[in-house]
């Protein structure tokens, strides 16, 4: 005959009370919590000649893609200086085989960045090339990485100077910036984000993706006063909307849906 032994009352209740606190600690795990704010830093000093530099090489013109966004409400485009220089034929791709060809292409001599003219126009997107900007804030930069939609958060981490050779030669000061988060299923370079906008977090561009170092981890992008030079001054700001790690890619999804964000192609016959 088998003796049946009675569990305890205050082993129960021990028990019990393991449980709800392995509950309670499984809740509060740290993959569950919202990433942390950046730390800031001091705020970013202006170029100087010691900065560190950059060489990026341009290879002999070829046919490819890069993302553009818009900047005014005339039908002004802008894309980096490298994806549309010594193209045939420059065109924004709109989805479903449709192509809006560029009227006119008009490239910086000293920057990393070409102004578009097109029939095409959309609302332009806010922007602030003035304010001073700090080391270790968040920047997210939008566009189709790889020919594809897709997004990257980065942290900044400092002024670099970029070396350009190859089919030609300029010298200007970048933002370095520290990949933090990208786009789920993307993996390796984000060659074709090239030319795509850079929010800071109050979801106003600060910047234009030049170049990348993916075995660093590192993204460039052209300096604000950069842009500015290329760019006449908005009449009115459009609204803006603050950008964080956890909306950035609801955010891009929304401005390449709107055409505001839109893929570029070059055509070099």
């Amino acid at each position: 005959m088998r003796i049946i032994r009675q569990i305890p009352d205050w082993l129960i209740y021990f028990l019990l009370l393991a449980i709800i606190i392995g509950n309670v600690m499984a809740k509060s795990r740290p993959e569950n919590l919202p990433m942390a704010p950046p730390q800031l830093g001091p705020a970013l000093p202006n170029a100087r000649p010691t900065d560190p530099a950059v060489l990026v090489e341009i290879d002999a013109p070829h046919s490819g893609v890069g993302t553009a966004f818009a900047v005014d409400t005339e039908g002004t485009w802008m894309t980096a200086r490298h994806v549309v220089d010594s193209c045939s034929s420059v065109a924004l791709r709109l989805g479903r085989g449709k192509l809006v060809r560029m009227d006119r292409i008009i490239v910086s001599k000293d920057s990393d960045t070409a102004v578009l003219k097109s029939r095409w126009k959309r609302t332009p997107l806010a922007r602030d090339f003035s304010s001073r900007r700090t080391i270790g804030e968040r920047g997210f930069l939008m566009g189709f990485p790889q020919g594809k939609p897709g997004e990257v958060a980065g942290k900044l981490i400092g002024r670099h100077r970029m070396l350009i050779r190859g089919r030609y030669r300029t010298t200007e000061p970048i933002l370095a910036w520290a990949e933090i988060a990208r786009s789920r299923g993307l993996d390796g370079s984000i060659g074709g984000l090239s030319g795509g906008p850079v929010f800071d977090k109050d979801g106003e561009i600060i910047g234009l993706v030049a170049a990348e170092s993916p075995r660093r981890g590192r993204v460039y992008t052209v300096a604000p006063a950069s842009l500015a030079k290329a760019l006449k001054p908005l009449s009115t700001q459009p609204k803006s909307d603050p950008i964080s790690v956890e909306n950035y890619g609801r955010r891009a999804d929304s401005y390449r849906r709107s055409r505001r964000i839109a893929q570029v192609v070059c055509l070099v016959e």
